[in-house]
């Protein structure tokens, strides 16, 4: 008996997105500056809030350079996962349905240059080369495909944040993708 190929129905998050509940956030299209060490800011920090009733799911996360010269090191997941601890601040990012047109809003909150509890480093994003506008490579996108294996859970956050040497004015865009599956 042949053994028939099988393929997904749909695209990996469709399903999803068609319920309302897939949500995106990036950082300013002019950039943030991507970190030289992991502390308590940020560049980027997706908060789930205490008694949300939802687990963010995260998807993907991406960057984009947008400028400077970036210093060599790497970027890392940052978990923030003490839920008695003070709720991250920092400049709010519009969070955005993945159903365009859809009226569900995010439970989750997305933050950039966030002041945020002890962050623990659980997992690599990417590495950095040093390189500035002139390095002669194509535009790029540095994108890590989580599929779920990290879940925020209500009270607790996740940063992206780079350990790097300075640079000279570094910017870059974050951003990342994430589904709310209730608890």
């Amino acid at each position: 008996m042949a053994v028939q190929p099988v393929a997904d129905a749909q695209p990996t998050f469709a399903a999803a997105a068609l319920e309302g509940n897939v949500f995106h956030a990036m950082t300013a299209v002019s950039g943030v500056a991507p970190g030289t060490a992991v502390s308590t800011t940020s560049a980027f920090t997706l908060h789930n809030p205490a008694g949300s009733g939802v687990n963010l799911v995260i998807l993907e996360g991406r960057m984009g350079y947008v400028s400077g010269t970036l210093g060599a090191g790497v970027v890392t997941w940052n978990a923030n996962d003490d839920d008695d601890a003070a709720v991250p601040t920092g400049t709010a990012i519009a969070e955005a349905n993945a159903l365009v047109g859809g009226s569900a809003n995010a439970n989750g909150r997305a933050l950039t240059t966030a002041t945020v509890p002890a962050p623990t480093p659980i997992r690599p994003f990417c590495s950095l080369g040093a390189s500035l506008a002139s390095t002669a490579i194509g535009p790029w996108v540095a994108v890590d495909r989580v599929d779920g294996a990290i879940v925020v859970k209500p009270g607790c956050s996740i940063s992206l944040h780079a350990t790097a040497a300075a640079g000279t004015s570094p910017l870059v865009v974050f951003g990342v993708t994430w589904q709310e599956v209730p608890e």
